[in-house]
C-alpha cells in the first residue's frame, strides 16, 4: 500500500500532449506502457486534486482566450489522463475526467458537508463500492451509461475501488442550489415538491441514486464535448447546453419520484411498440395524434405509452415532439427559402409566437435570427 502519493506530483514527467480530438471522438486516450509493479494506491479524494499539475498552454490549452477554462494532468506514473474543468458562471462548473490508471485506486471520499448538487455521467470505465466499515464488501457502481444524481448536505466517508485495467471518462455538471432555485416560477425560489430533497440544510443527510443515462442526455453531452466554439460564444453556447442537460435530468427525477420510471427493461415486443409509436408521431408533427389515440394505433395503453417514452427515449412524448419539430425547423430556415410562419405552419405550432419562444428556448436565437446567418 501507499499513501502520499500526491508527493509524486513534484517530479512528474509529463510526456503526452494530448489533443482536443480526444474530447470529440470516443473518449479514449492513447495508450502508452509503463514498466510498473501492480500495487493498490490508497489515496483521498483532496489528495488527488492536490496532484493535479496545471498544462502549460503548449500542452493542454483548448482555449487561450478562456482563464475559467483550465486542464490538469495526472501525474503520468499514477495515471495517464487529464481533467478539464470551465466555470461556466457563478454557481455552474462542468468538468471532463478522461484517464487510465497505472494501477488500482482505493479513493476516500470526502466526508462532511456538500455545498452543490452534483451530477456525474459515467461514459467510460466503472467503480466499485467499498464499504467504509466493511473492507470486503464491495457493491459495483458507476458502470458505463450510468450516471449519478446528488444533492447538498451530509456525506458519510465511502471509498472506491478503481481498476487499473481500464479507462475512464466521466462528465460533471455542479450547480449551486440557488440556481437551482432561479429556475423555479415563485418568488420565494420554492421548489416543486418532486424536486425538494435536492436541496438540503446543513444538518441534513445528502440524497443519492444512480439511474441509466437517458438518450436525450447523451444527445446533449455529447454536443457539449464536441463544443469547436471559443471565447465567449463558447460560454453561451456551455452554458445553454448545460442547463438544458440539467433540465433534462430534473425531468427526469420527477418522473422516479412520480413513479413513472419502473424498475427493470422493457421487454423486446413493449420496445418495438414504442418505437413504432414514436415513428407515428413524428410522421404526423403537423397533426399529431392525442395520446389516447397514439396509444391504441401502437397496441398501448396510456401509461405504458408514457413510460416507454422515458424508458427508451429519456424524455415525455410532448418532449420527444417538440424537439424533433424544432429540429425539423432549425434545418428548414437553414436550407429553404421559406417564411418563418411557413415553417411554424410546416412543423406543427398553431402560432408563430408559440413557435418562436420555443425555437429561441432550445437554440438561443430566434428564427428570423437564425435563418438570417444563412442568407
Amino acid at each position: 500500500m501507499i499513501k502520499g502519493i500526491t508527493k509524486l506530483a513534484k517530479f512528474a514527467n509529463l510526456s503526452h500532449s494530448l489533443s482536443p480530438s480526444y474530447l470529440v471522438t470516443d473518449y479514449l486516450l492513447p495508450v502508452t506502457h509503463y514498466l510498473c509493479i501492480a500495487m493498490t494506491i490508497e489515496i483521498t479524494e483532496d489528495e488527488i486534486y492536490e496532484q493535479f499539475q496545471e498544462a502549460g498552454e503548449e500542452q493542454l490549452q483548448w482555449d487561450p482566450s478562456d482563464e475559467l477554462d483550465i486542464t490538469y494532468k495526472f501525474d503520468a506514473r499514477i495515471s495517464q489522463g487529464w481533467s478539464r474543468e470551465i466555470r461556466l458562471r457563478e454557481g455552474i462548473i462542468i468538468a471532463l475526467d478522461q484517464h487510465r490508471l497505472t494501477d488500482q485506486w482505493n479513493v476516500s471520499t470526502f466526508e462532511g458537508e456538500r455545498s452543490k448538487i452534483w451530477m456525474c455521467f459515467n461514459l467510460l470505465g466503472q467503480e466499485e463500492l467499498v464499504s467504509a466499515t466493511c473492507p470486503f464488501r464491495y457493491e459495483v457502481l458507476g458502470k458505463a451509461r450510468k450516471y449519478r444524481l446528488g444533492s447538498n448536505g451530509l456525506l458519510d466517508k465511502k471509498i472506491f475501488k478503481y481498476s487499473d485495467i481500464e479507462q475512464h471518462s466521466r462528465f460533471y455538471v455542479e450547480v449551486q442550489p440557488e440556481i437551482l432555485r432561479s429556475f423555479t416560477s415563485t418568488l420565494d425560489g420554492e421548489l416543486p415538491k418532486d424536486l425538494q430533497h435536492l436541496i438540503k440544510s446543513p444538518s441534513e443527510v445528502a440524497y443519492e441514486r444512480d439511474k441509466s443515462i437517458q438518450p436525450l442526455m447523451t444527445s446533449v453531452i455529447q454536443q457539449i464535448l464536441q463544443c469547436s466554439y471559443q471565447g465567449m460564444v463558447k460560454r453561451a453556447y456551455l452554458e445553454s447546453k448545460t442547463i438544458e442537460l440539467i433540465a433534462l435530468v430534473l425531468d427526469h427525477e420527477i418522473a422516479i419520484q412520480q413513479g413513472e420510471v419502473t424498475k427493470g427493461a422493457l421487454k423486446p415486443e413493449q420496445l418495438e411498440r414504442i418505437h413504432y409509436a414514436k415513428e407515428l408521431l413524428l410522421r404526423n408533427m403537423g397533426n399529431p395524434p392525442s395520446l389516447a389515440e397514439l396509444a391504441r394505433q401502437a397496441g398501448l395503453n396510456d401509461l405504458m405509452l408514457r413510460q416507454g417514452f422515458r424508458q427508451a427515449f429519456g424524455t415525455t412524448v410532448f418532449g420527444q415532439l417538440q424537439a424533433y419539430r424544432l429540429d425539423v425547423a432549425k434545418q428548414l430556415l437553414a436550407e429553404q427559402d421559406i417564411t418563418v410562419d411557413q415553417v411554424a405552419h410546416h412543423v406543427g405550432y398553431a402560432s408563430t409566437t408559440s413557435f418562436t419562444k420555443a425555437f429561441k428556448r432550445k437554440f438561443d436565437v430566434t428564427p428570423k435570427a437564425y435563418q438570417k446567418t444563412w442568407r
